[in-house]
């Protein structure tokens, strides 16, 4: 179970405030990697599919590593 909490400030518009807190709710929410599980679930995924879309987050996940570590040196 998630366990997100955005505190809206009492001195500014509840309108401007309310939009901002939802805002930090949906980062907080994408950077736990929420969002990418509920959209998984929607719909029924092939085996094929399955192992297609962890090969896609390996080679991204790869990439990175490696661009991070030769900026570096």
């Amino acid at each position: 179970m998630i366990n997100a909490e955005v505190r809206i400030p009492k001195n500014k518009d509840p309108k401007i405030a309310l939009d901002r807190a939802l805002q930090r709710l949906k980062n907080k929410l994408s950077i736990e990697g929420v969002i990418e599980q509920l959209r998984a679930k929607r719909t029924f995924e092939n085996p094929k599919q399955k192992r297609e879309r962890k090969l896609k987050q390996k080679i991204k996940h790869a990439k990175k590593f490696f661009d991070k570590k030769y900026k570096e040196e």
